[in-house]
């Protein structure tokens, strides 16, 4: 069989030149494929894809000995009729060395335009792009979705052997010290070295390692130091966790060896890598698995043909699209409100329209002139603010480890969110019900008394809770049924979905000034990180003037929330967004504790943060027939996000699927959130979830769709 026509695309920016190689995929099938990229790690080149121990070049798809069933990239695609662009980067195969300080960073804007040129040149440039990336150029890959994504259609991300991380392999750290004045980072061949990017001998491939090719894929053993600097530096660390990993909207198969950088096997490797890929919160489908038998540069293992069926499988799961996420609507202002117009007939079509806009395209908005009392409100600031002032043990006494209905207080960082303590303390407080009897089952717990101070301590605090609890419980009501009335159902459709009494759950929250020269997020410190409320609504009172509050649009870029005195913010929850299929959209938000959030606009000091949330809950009892809503048609097309209409249903499944299931799973949930409650009140419970839990960790391969 002939060699595909190889074209040599070239793109260049003051400081920084890189090249591609394009090959056509098989003619009589391209027409409907996409084009795949492929971009190499540090240290390598574009060879690492495509060289004589694979069965690329000498065959052309046909393997000529046991050796050469491996990754077979790019020519197995090429034989499906996938056009494939293996780029070179700045500083390999040739290309001059960047000049850059910065070389991975500022190479983005070089690999968009290389990648743009080859999809419109010469690709057919109307079916999407996939990007494999390994190592740092699994980086690049997150980097061109996460920056280029509104340019480049792309349809899926495959990344391989990429965790941030602050705790870097000794091997490669001395090699960044040794030689300061050469700008080659030069890796010794050392049985250190080997094992660290190629794992261990039991998962080596001894005829690849002594391949000739190998000297011309590693130029030998030497990398471009300034990205390896850059990638090291802390800044990478955060803009990682911060700005890529939520930006990724595209299905996203991220993947790592067992013996990966400075990992002994799957269960060292597995809490980190299953927190790594809990950063990707907006992706729309995630394959995440660790292979087994194999290290960092897989491509290289015995194992290599796991990783070949892992791609393609990911590969074919991928639907083309003509119109990437940038056609969505990606709000920059979160809308404010007047409820007082919603008394006039001839005012209150307006605000329907624009509260159709809000919870449909963005999930959040203002609320002002509303029916809370205003004197109600600030007794509450007052007393929140008072009790969350009080000496720690005070707090203790209605700790929330002596409520077996998860009600009380709860330290700083006892909290977690997306895998990580939330610099934080908080109370709990919830519509007082009975406690259920002895002979319900155990998730009936999650109602029952609140703890409250002494009356003697802090006088009149529940007064204040309760009233502005009923205050809350009322607007909600009507808030409801303009939310139906605004999708053209009737005002009381949702009005089944509650108890009776409403139950509802008040936090008061205060976020302390972190401590000083404290890098945000590097070490931990966040204040509540990226999440979706499960509530049906959420009512947020900010009680200090402090910015903090983001929401994510579309397009992954954070809007911030500031404070507007005289209103509420108010957005849509989980159960909601399932409730509607997807109409109202539940988005994603975090609270930022950068220190200028801390700071006034003249620069003093305003102290902690407070911060008081409703969440307006739903009837525990609901079953999917229950469930069921009637929306109209019209409103229903209103979905134009895939993503969110597909999330809304798995929501919707798990919320209402096996109710009792459901339930229980919730409970096991928050006992394990809230291990202190567990531990005191469902020892047998949570010592049950914990196991499960070691289980599910010890697994090679986790699927999260």
């Amino acid at each position: 069989m002939a060699k595909p026509e190889t074209t040599i695309i070239e793109a260049e920016t003051p400081g920084l030149r890189a090249h591609g190689i394009f090959k056509k995929g098989k003619a009589e099938l391209r027409s409907h494929k996409p084009m795949l990229v492929l971009i190499h790690g540090g240290g390598t080149n574009a060879s690492y894809f495509d060289n004589e121990i694979y069965s690329s070049v000498n065959t052309y798809g046909t393997m000529t000995s046991p050796t050469d069933a491996r990754s077979r990239i790019p020519a197995t695609f090429i034989e499906a009729g996938f056009d494939v662009l293996n780029i070179n980067r700045a500083g390999y195969g040739g290309n001059p060395m960047p000049e850059s300080k910065q070389p991975i960073l500022d190479s983005i804007p070089l690999y968009s335009a290389l990648i743009t040129k080859a999809y419109d040149d010469h690709a057919n440039g109307q079916n999407g792009i996939v990007l494999i990336g390994h190592s740092l150029g699994a980086v690049i890959s997150l980097s061109l979705a996460a920056f280029e994504g509104q340019k480049l259609p792309i349809l899926g991300i495959s990344a391989l052997g990429i965790i941030p991380t602050k705790d870097h392999p000794a091997v490669v750290v001395k090699a960044l010290e040794a030689d300061p004045e050469n700008p080659r980072l030069v890796f010794e061949p050392s049985p250190d070295s080997v094992e660290t990017f190629m794992g261990p001998l039991s998962v080596l491939d001894m005829d690849v390692l002594t391949h000739p090719s190998m000297l011309s894929i590693f130029e030998p053993f030497v990398g471009v130091k300034s990205e390896m600097v850059e990638w090291f530096d802390p800044t990478w660390y955060d803009r990682f966790v911060n700005d890529i990993a939520p930006r990724i909207r595209v299905p996203l198969q991220f993947l790592a060896a067992a013996f990966e950088l400075g990992w002994r096997g799957i269960e060292e490797g597995q809490p980190t890598f299953d927190w790594v890929a809990g950063l990707f919160t907006n992706a729309p489908k995630m394959d995440a698995r660790i292979l087994p038998g194999g290290g960092h540069n897989f491509e290289l293992s015995k194992n290599a043909p796991a990783l070949q069926e892992a791609r393609e499988s990911f590969i074919n799961t991928l639907k083309l699209s003509s119109s990437p996420d940038s056609n969505l609507p990606a709000f920059n202002d979160i809308p404010l409100l007047d409820f007082a117009s919603t008394s006039d007939p001839a005012t209150k079509p307006e605000f329907l329209k624009a509260l159709r806009t809000a919870i449909v395209d963005v999930g959040f908005l203002y609320i002002k002139n509303t029916t809370i009392s205003p004197s109600i409100q600030e007794n509450l600031i007052t007393k929140g603010i008072e009790a969350l002032e009080l000496p720690l043990e005070e707090k203790l006494k209605i700790e929330m480890a002596n409520s077996k209905h998860f009600l009380g207080y709860a330290r700083l960082g006892a909290e977690i969110t997306a895998m990580k303590s939330d610099y934080r303390e908080q109370y709990d407080f919830a519509t007082e019900v009975p406690a259920p009897g002895p002979e319900e089952p155990p998730h009936r717990n999650l109602r029952g008394p609140n703890q409250w101070p002494d009356e003697s301590v802090i006088k009149g605090f529940r007064t204040a809770v309760e009233s502005y609890l009923e205050e809350i419980a009322t607007f909600a009501i009507s808030f409801s049924r303009l939310i139906a009335e605004a999708l053209d159902m009737p005002a009381n459709s949702f009005e089944r979905f509650f108890e009776n009494p409403q139950h509802n759950k008040l936090k008061l929250v205060k976020y302390p000034v972190p401590p000083l020269n404290t890098p945000i997020p590097e070490s931990g410190i966040q204040g509540v990180g990226a999440h979706k409320d499960g509530s049906f609504l959420t009512f947020l009172l900010q009680a200090t003037p402090h910015a903090g509050l983001e929401i994510q649009n579309k397009h992954g870029d954070w809007i911030q929330a500031l404070p507007i005195p005289g209103t509420l913010v108010i957005n849509i929850g989980r159960s909601l967004q399932a409730l509607t299929g997807g109409v109202c959209t539940a988005t994603t938000h975090r609270v930022n504790l950068s220190p200028q959030n801390f700071l006034a606009a003249d620069g003093t000091a305003l102290g902690p943060r407070y911060s008081f949330p409703v969440f307006q809950g739903i009837r525990t009892d609901l079953d999917g027939a229950d469930a069921s809503l009637k929306i109209p048609q019209h409103i229903r097309d209103l979905v134009k996000d895939e993503k969110v209409r597909s999330e809304a249903e798995a929501t919707f499944d798990k919320m209402f699927g096996n109710s009792e299931r459901v339930r229980e799973a919730v409970f096991i949930s928050r006992i394990t959130s809230h291990q202190d409650v567990g531990a005191r009140w469902y020892p047998e419970l949570l010592a049950k979830a914990l196991e499960a839990q070691r289980e599910f960790k010890g697994k090679a391969a986790v699927e999260r769709v």
